[in-house]
């Protein structure tokens, strides 16, 4: 099968996946908003946040080690079990250590936050999560080195979310409120790692003995430590606005905030969707040093990423109204928010994958010097900005250090590795958002006459459907007919 059916194949799998995800937490903070209020939205919001950025100190960059460590040994099954067993044994004493150092400070980090008891509440509840979800991650970043990727995806983006889901509207009609918020984010991590466990031995041959037995893998590691670092960055950097919304102002504020910046979050499952199958891929490449097909890839990749994203970005633009008022009236206000938020995950979006060829090709150290700067602008523009613009502020901080940093990366992609995203080809997706975007701004009044989630619904099947009919009056490359005809039988038998 060639590299094409792959990435498109696996990345379709995982955007249905990432997209349920998505729907499923959108669904979540949707039933928190209508069910609760923004304070409880709030307090979940920044008790997420604390919880990611710890799972990050406890992953300690072994899922991009496993990934790398994985394919370039894939000749030898032996190597591979070592290396996926140290990796399981060391993260699983990190994960225990992390939840414990999180409730020792849980009351320091409520109070930093302005929280109530009811965060430091939350806190401790979610801390019981982190062995679970960090063994979980861990377990898919092992068995997609085997390029499977479809374990990883059920497990984090449909198992977990959707039973947070349901979880959180059995708890809240039947124990509470309280209830609702504090255990359903633990139980759902349990369950979506006991699912995943199995598939480990099955698909890598690693069995519970062989992490028990795993010795300590020194260059693992050392590779691993720097990417550690630099997603500890990207974490920060990514839930930033959200803690310091929380420091300068109140968990109701970013309760507001929150629904804008998980709707702009929607966009990011398509680059999370191909940056999952391609980095194996590319790290494969890059070890027979052939950067003309990295290019090649990364610039259908790029292609195929930007083709997706263009009808939710425009919908988002052009309808923030409706989009947030399904939340509820009161969270229109984030209407501002949601149009940066929204062009800054675009940005983020089309050039993100710079950041996954920098990873694979052995740049770890410009990584983190990258992560570093952004971390370190947004700070900045945050402490400048909030006090001014309130949740305003924090949006347009995350646009301006995206848009740098995609400006960085794509100069020191092209100067290292001599390639760039940029194809002929892209000008298709372009032009057919271009006149979408204008027919969705020219029914933007009508749309905005009708009900709340009427004007959502026929605003978001207008930009798509018209898209699509211009996208195919323009004419599809010819990767992605072949990839179509493959993949949609009754094409497929029609052309035979």
């Amino acid at each position: 099968m060639s590299r094409n059916s792959v990435i498109a194949g696996q990345a379709g799998f995982s955007f249905a996946g990432f997209l349920f995800g998505q729907a499923s937490r959108f669904g979540f903070n949707l039933l928190v908003a209508r069910v609760l209020d923004a304070d409880a939205l709030g307090t979940y919001a920044l008790a997420v946040a604390v919880i990611q950025i710890s799972e990050v100190l406890a992953i300690a960059g072994l899922d991009s080690a496993l990934l790398r460590f994985v394919s370039s040994n894939s000749s030898d099954p032996h190597r591979q079990k070592a290396v996926i067993g140290s990796a399981l044994k060391t993260s699983l004493f990190f994960s225990l250590l992390v939840a414990m150092f999180l409730l020792l400070l849980s009351g320091y980090i409520t109070s930093m936050l302005h929280g109530s008891h009811l965060l430091q509440l939350t806190l401790c509840c979610y801390a019981a999560a982190v062995p679970f979800n960090v063994a979980t991650m861990l377990y898919g970043h092992a068995i997609q080195g085997f390029k499977k990727l479809q374990p990883k995806i059920i497990a984090t983006q449909v198992v977990s979310p959707l039973l947070l889901l349901l979880l959180t509207l059995l708890f809240r009609y039947t124990a509470g409120q309280n209830a609702a918020l504090f255990f359903p984010f633990a139980l759902s991590a349990a369950m979506a790692f006991f699912w995943i466990r199995p598939y480990l031995s099955k698909i890598t041959g690693v069995l519970p003995l062989d992490i028990v037995h795993a010795a300590p893998d020194r260059v693992m590691m050392l590779y691993a430590l720097p990417f550690m670092v630099v997603s500890l960055l990207s974490m920060m950097t990514h839930w930033l606005d959200v803690v310091m919304l929380g420091m300068l102002t109140d968990t109701a504020t970013v309760g507001l905030y929150h629904p804008a910046a998980r709707t702009a979050g929607l966009i990011r499952a398509v680059l999370l969707a191909f940056a999952g199958i391609a980095a194996p891929m590319i790290a494969a490449l890059h070890t027979g040093s052939d950067n003309v097909e990295i290019g090649r890839i990364y610039k259908m990749v790029t292609r195929w990423i930007l083709g997706l994203v263009v009808p939710p970005v425009i919908l988002f633009l052009l309808l923030p109204e409706p989009v947030l008022g399904v939340f509820g009236t009161r969270f229109t206000a984030g209407s501002n928010a949601l149009l940066l938020l929204t062009a800054a995950s675009f940005m983020q979006v089309c050039f993100g994958l710079s950041s996954t060829v920098l990873a694979m090709t052995g740049y770890a150290r410009l990584s983190l010097y990258n992560a570093l700067g952004a971390l370190g602008l947004q700070v900045i523009l945050n402490l400048l900005l909030i006090p001014r613009m309130g949740i305003n502020g924090a949006a347009l901080a995350t646009l301006l250090v995206f848009f740098l940093l995609s400006v960085v990366r794509l100069s020191e992609i092209f100067l290292l590795l001599t390639i760039h995203p940029f194809g002929k080809a892209l000008w298709k997706p372009l032009a057919a958002g271009f006149f979408a975007g204008a027919l969705l701004a020219g029914a933007r009044p009508w749309l905005l006459g009708l009900p709340v989630f009427a004007g959502f619904i026929v605003g978001a099947l207008l930009a798509a459907c018209s898209y699509t009919a211009l996208m195919l009056l323009l004419k599809l490359e010819q990767e992605e007919r072949e990839i179509i005809v493959k993949f949609i039988p009754f094409i497929n038998k029609e052309t035979k």
